[in-house]
């Protein structure tokens, strides 16, 4: 079964191998907003290198933002207090490292890891199916194989239609734009579009916006599976 009431989505990715997919971090984010979890951004494998770029995209869009090591057990415990006593999912691309933070949220768990393919830069999956631990401060955490695994609140329409809600930063402007149905993508007059130009919004955000939106333009108000 999907797993279902969720109030944490960890998204994890890794400074290399793989390093780090905005599109896929921005549509999990836009995911657990829709459905009113709280997204954790967590960056592992700081001992590889500098995720300050990084780091400073989500902070700087409001999001609760970790760079972590789970190899050296950096940041590690900061990680473990903000997810708590909730119930809680980590997500991302295989071998971006979520067993290995588990298993040092843990300490004795001995997940299985997964090693990176040298040939394609890609993790190899160890998970495959999904698995939930009691923390120490008595919350549930969920180990999944991939995006599939959690339950939506709506369909694709209601997605659609609320999909510029998902991205919070745009919130301070969506109702200013000269047009009511402006699409915040290329219209003049829009204010999102303006918030981009000014350095209020990430650019990478709004790209991966309209990336998310050119994918939804064709679905019809009658579509109602499930995102």
């Amino acid at each position: 079964p999907n797993i279902a009431n969720l109030q944490k989505l960890v998204i994890m990715s890794a400074y290399t191998c793989p390093e780090p997919n905005s599109l896929l971090i921005d549509r999990l984010i836009s995911f657990a907003v829709y459905n009113n979890i709280e997204p954790l951004i967590v960056f592992n494998k700081s001992d590889m290198g500098d995720f300050s770029k990084w780091y400073d995209i989500y902070a700087k869009s409001g999001f609760k933002t970790f760079v972590i090591s789970a190899k050296e057990n950096i940041g590690v415990e900061e990680l473990r207090k903000e997810i708590g006593a909730g119930f809680c999912a980590f997500a991302g691309n295989s071998g971006v490292g979520k067993s290995s933070v588990i298993n040092r949220i843990f300490g004795d768990l001995s997940l299985k890891t997964g090693e990176v393919s040298r040939k394609l830069g890609r993790g190899r999956h160890t998970t495959r199916h999904t698995e939930l631990f009691k923390t120490h401060e008595g919350g549930y955490i969920a180990d999944t194989p991939g995006f599939s695994s959690f339950e939506s609140a709506g369909n694709l329409y209601d997605y659609k239609v609320k999909l510029p809600e998902t991205f919070p930063e745009f919130l301070p402007f969506l109702n200013d734009c000269r047009f009511a149905d402006c699409t915040h993508t290329r219209e003049k007059g829009c204010e999102v579009l303006r918030a981009v130009k000014d350095g209020k919004i990430c650019a990478s955000r709004h790209e991966s916006y309209v990336k998310l939106f050119e994918e939804l333009k064709s679905v019809k108000e009658w579509d109602k599976k499930r995102i």
